[in-house]
């Protein structure tokens, strides 16, 4: 500063005009310049500061919300399977009407075999009520049981199945579970069954209790577990599925083949 001085003083010579007071005030506003220079940079630094710090509370909150979210994904049970949806019907019941009389064009179906048996010969006990003209009324329908021939091992017969897949849908079997278009099923007659039984422990355990304990039992746990690759079913095509997974068969139909519907037991009073 003293330096400063000195070569404003040899600058402007000993000039009346620029005296101690004179001098006094330039130092004065050459300081306050410098002060506010000083101020003004300190005042940036605390704004872009604050600025920086308002950017990162801000980052931190989206990353720890986007850490939450992964994590409550993270506890969902996994399913192997997009979001568990259901498919559902709450149209069909297991039991069949009985009628008591008819009339043409319904028809009678005297059907023996035990592939629709839920544990009490539903379908063989008595002979079947069917009408030919169902779906010349209405659309087929999921749960619908329907006569047609079909070409079994023994050669074409006629017999009966319930309606599983319909046109334009894939069906697939997983572990003895029925999923529709990638969708679970969810009924009375969705998973494998035998005589009233739809689980393999189950099934072991009468087994045992009715015969011995050393009953083989292994070939029904195949079925109990049944798995079927996803089919694409066209649209004419129906999945067609016996109650009874051991004395049934599982196969698509061409809706052409259909003769009728089942719509109850038909029981003579005299």
């Amino acid at each position: 500063m003293n330096k400063f001085k000195h070569e404003m003083d040899d600058f402007f010579g000993v000039n009346p005009r620029f005296n101690k007071s004179l001098k006094h005030k330039m130092l004065l506003n050459i300081k306050e310049g410098k002060s506010n220079k000083f101020s003004s940079k300190r005042y940036g630094f605390f704004k872009y500061t604050a600025i920086f710090a308002i950017l990162l509370s801000m980052v931190t909150f989206f990353l720890v919300q986007a850490v939450n979210e992964t994590a409550q994904e993270t506890q969902k049970p996994s399913t192997g399977k997009v979001e568990e949806l259901v498919v559902t019907d709450t149209d069909t019941v297991a039991e069949i009407p009985i009628f008591t009389a008819y009339e043409e064009p319904l028809e009678i179906f005297d059907f023996k075999y035990d592939t629709m048996d839920r544990g009490n010969h539903e379908y063989a006990a008595q002979p079947l009520l069917i009408d030919p003209l169902a779906y010349s009324e209405k659309k087929i329908a999921r749960g619908d049981v329907v006569t047609y021939e079909y070409k079994f091992s023994e050669g074409l017969q006629k017999t009966i199945s319930r309606v599983i897949g319909l046109p334009g849908e894939s069906v697939e079997i997983v572990d003895g579970h029925i999923f529709v278009d990638e969708q679970k099923l969810e009924t009375f007659y969705s998973s494998a069954h035998r005589l009233g039984i739809d689980s393999y422990e189950e099934y072991s355990q009468q087994v045992e209790k009715n015969t011995s304990s050393t009953s083989d039992t292994s070939g029904m746990k195949e079925i109990f577990q049944t798995n079927m690759k996803k089919i694409q079913l066209a649209e004419n095509e129906v999945f067609l599925v016996g109650d009874d997974w051991l004395r049934g068969s599982q196969h698509t139909l061409k809706l052409e083949k259909i003769q009728g519907e089942v719509i109850g037991y038909y029981k003579s009073v005299y």
